[in-house]
């Protein structure tokens, strides 16, 4: 899956004028910059950003990202000219 991005124009921040809020698959695995493991899956991802005419500027550590469907694997496979993606989801115990 392509990440997907939007912006949602907001006047209420300090250093930012709009938010951007993305989704996108991550294959997880561990961070070596962090220590820490993150699970595969589906993310929801919001942070600041300020938009200019080419450019995004955001600052480093801002933001925030959440699980919000947690899968073993996504695979990409073509079925009669039409591409189907089939996720292989873990259950809710």
């Amino acid at each position: 899956m392509k990440e997907q991005k939007r912006y949602i124009e907001r006047n209420d921040l300090k250093r930012a004028t709009h938010l951007e809020v993305s989704v996108y698959y991550d294959m997880g695995g561990k961070s070596y910059f962090t220590s820490q493991v993150s699970p595969r899956g589906y993310y929801l991802s919001v942070r600041p950003v300020t938009l200019g005419h080419h450019t995004v500027g955001f600052d480093i550590f801002s933001g925030c990202k959440r699980l919000i469907l947690e899968t073993i694997r996504a695979e990409l496979k073509e079925d009669g000219g039409e591409a189907v993606i089939v996720l292989t989801v873990i259950p809710e115990e």
